[in-house]
């Protein structure tokens, strides 16, 4: 068992780690050096608890597979995301995705106030394990159990808010949620190509801000705390590759594999199930493969481009690739996100807007 000591050398390096990668504050550092990760992940050996890597701590077992929906994020993304919040001492946060209690403990030892910081989850039993957890460390935050899309019957508003769950968008709750000028930092898009927002609010209730080049692959938000998937009624159709039509004419997405902006494009637009490079040795590849739940699927290289099934989609994904290189070429960096309060989304580059619209 770990002595005190013992556990601080680890958290101690951790922190050094974190630092080669995220440009750590003091604050943050502290905060860091003074939590005990391996008190929130105890099924696992004490000394990987400080390594700079996800942790799986609750699995779902349904049609045959152990699907994973709740982890301890990597702390290093963990530290990119906290930083990004732009938190200051006095501030109220709340964050979606209590999982082990890790990260709310950070935030409380960075704030140094359990009063101002609050966190929830969609499973009441990691609710009531982190809760156990926190009170063990004399930390009492605010923990409740609860829809993470659907924050405001908490009653209150915050200065920062910070999501440890994916989200193909924003739920217009957590908008109505911030403060003026609160902050939200989440991880946008979903499916395969996700990346972190970091966005304010504005006087008239909007949310405004843009996107980073890194992921954050979280688990995605979902309905039940029973199931693992994010949509449960909906079960992807396997794809048929046997009966496939080879083109050459639709070179828009020939060089989809080297641009991670369009990729984002394409998974924010066209929401596919997968987008999948192919190596080089895969008998296709270099390329890309793309998905969709009722089985359609894309296939492009440098050279071809493969489809099958019932809506490949081919018109759809050659006017947005045409419209992204038109724009000339923006990676996700170069997107700005606009949030309205009733859920619009405008995403634009270089002065040029796209509407999607939560449904």
């Amino acid at each position: 068992m770990m002595t005190e000591t013992t556990w601080q050398t680890h958290a101690a390096a951790l922190a050094a780690t974190i630092a080669q990668e995220v440009n750590l504050s003091e604050a943050w550092r502290a905060a860091f050096e003074q939590t005990p990760r391996h008190r929130f992940v105890p099924d696992v050996a004490e000394d990987q608890a400080y390594e700079d890597a996800s942790i799986v701590i609750k699995t779902i077992h349904i049609g045959g597979f152990d699907w994973p929906v709740s982890s301890s994020t990597r702390p290093s993304l963990m530290a990119y995301m906290l930083e990004a919040l732009q938190l200051q001492e006095g501030m109220t946060v709340l964050e979606i995705g209590t999982g082990t209690g890790y990260n709310a403990a950070l935030l409380c030892n960075r704030l140094g106030d359990d009063a101002l910081v609050a966190s929830v989850d969609l499973d009441a039993e990691l609710v009531d394990a982190a809760r156990a957890r926190l009170d063990a460390l004399g930390l009492h935050p605010t923990l409740t159990a609860l829809d993470g899309r659907n924050t405001t019957t908490l009653g209150q508003t915050f200065d920062r808010i910070i999501a440890t769950a994916g989200a193909r968008r924003i739920p217009p709750a957590w908008g109505s949620q911030l403060n003026e000028d609160g902050r939200l930092v989440a991880d946008v898009g979903g499916g395969t190509c996700p990346r972190i927002a970091t966005l304010t609010r504005q006087p008239n209730g909007d949310l405004r801000g843009r996107l980073h080049t890194r992921p954050g692959w979280f688990m995605p938000m979902r309905p039940n705390a029973a199931h693992p998937h994010e949509h449960p009624g909906i079960s992807p159709t396997p794809i048929d590759q046997d009966h496939a039509i080879e083109t050459t004419t639709l070179t828009a997405l020939q060089d989809l594999a080297e641009n991670e902006g369009l990729a984002f494009a394409i998974n924010w637009y066209m929401q596919p199930e997968m987008i999948t490079d192919l190596p080089a040795d895969s008998g296709h590849g270099p390329g890309s493969l793309i998905t969709f739940t009722d089985g359609s699927w894309v296939e492009t290289t440098k050279t071809s481009t493969r489809y099958s099934g019932p809506n490949p989609h081919l018109n759809d994904l050659a006017q947005l690739a045409t419209a992204w290189r038109e724009l000339g070429k923006p990676g996700s960096d170069d997107l700005r996100l606009t949030v309205t309060p009733d859920g619009a989304h405008t995403l634009s580059a270089y002065g040029y807007e796209c509407l999607w619209q939560n449904d």
